[in-house]
């Protein structure tokens, strides 16, 4: 039998982590993966971060290494260039394994962030980047390659990914019986799916949940010179689903995809960022309670999903259609 090769995407600052990029593609080597550091184009630009995007689109697992820099900014979002990666490899579901070094390790000065503003942005990013579940703090660079090696093959066992294979060691009967086994799954979840709804429907007709013209507050913060400032808007779960039904046209979308059409509807900028890190969560399960919207688990892209029930999508298509006049 062929072996099944995994292309493995690799992302950091690059000047301060050059020696730790360099070990980590040696291992990713050793262990029959494809590595796609970037190492020689790095992001300056939204041009340029358009052929990393598709580069990323290839790649079935996403390794993030996060130092002691926030790395450059894009002046159109307010993230760097390594942070938006891994937005991107994350709302595209491919599993992103994380290592970021330990904060009682000490640097030299050209290694470590300076900027206040960046600072503060780095913590948030790394905050957020180690609630993934294949995730590990190192200290040295043993220590780093150790992880990645076990974390890999974890990966690779645990999460099933495409993979690559040359033509000439496909078996067309193979994949002929994958395909049927595939067909067959997809209806079983299917049929699961449906009852689920149908279930979730009849027991919100039983339930008192809060939708029509409920107030929510929202506490957020952004970033001005140099400064962390704090605002607050109201606004209506009904407004709120509307934004997140329209995203879901004939689609499912990621949590992290939702997050960012609320705030760009709301904010008016996907710069800003919730005081509540479970905000979205619960006005998601709101939702769920309501039989709005339901939600999967993807194996394959190790995500979950969210999409419009058929009671969501009328409630949708009530607030959202434009009526003839009698």
């Amino acid at each position: 039998m062929a072996v099944k090769k995994y292309q493995v995407f690799i992302s950091s600052t690059y000047s301060d982590l050059i020696e730790e990029r360099r070990k980590i593609l040696n291992i990713l080597l050793m262990a029959d993966c494809i590595p796609a550091g970037m190492e020689a184009f790095a992001a300056t630009d939204d041009e340029q971060f358009e052929v990393i995007k598709r580069v990323v689109d290839l790649c079935d697992y996403y390794v993030l290494i996060i130092g002691k820099r926030y790395g450059s900014v894009n002046p159109s979002t307010g993230f760097s260039y390594t942070e938006m990666e891994y937005e991107y490899a994350k709302e595209k579901g491919i599993p992103v394994l994380v290592f970021a070094i330990d904060d009682s390790v000490v640097l030299s000065e050209d290694k470590i962030e300076q900027n206040p503003v960046n600072i503060e942005k780095l913590r948030l990013f790394r905050e957020k980047a180690l609630t993934n579940r294949l995730a590990g703090i190192w200290k040295t660079n043993d220590e780093l390659t150790g992880q990645l090696a076990i974390s890999i093959m974890r990966a690779k066992s645990e999460i099933s990914r495409p993979g690559w294979q040359r033509a000439v060691d496909y078996d067309e009967a193979t994949l002929r019986r994958e395909i049927m086994d595939l067909q067959t799954q997809k209806n079983n979840l299917e049929t699961k799916l449906n009852t689920a709804n149908n279930t979730i429907l009849s027991l919100t007709a039983q339930n008192n949940v809060a939708f029509d013209d409920q107030e929510i507050r929202i506490n957020y913060h952004y970033y001005s010179n140099n400064y962390t400032r704090h605002d607050n808007v109201t606004t209506t779960l009904p407004m709120i689903f509307s934004i997140l039904a329209t995203e879901m046209l004939d689609v499912t979308i990621t949590e992290n995809s939702i997050s960012n059409a609320i705030r760009k509807q709301i904010f008016n900028s996907t710069s800003s960022y919730f005081d509540d890190d479970q905000l979205v969560k619960r006005i998601l399960n709101q939702f769920k309670a309501l039989g709005l919207i339901y939600s999967f688990w993807s194996n394959e892209k190790s995500a979950l999903f969210w999409g419009l029930t058929t009671k969501g999508q009328k409630v949708r298509d009530d607030m959202t259609l434009i009526r003839n006049m009698d």
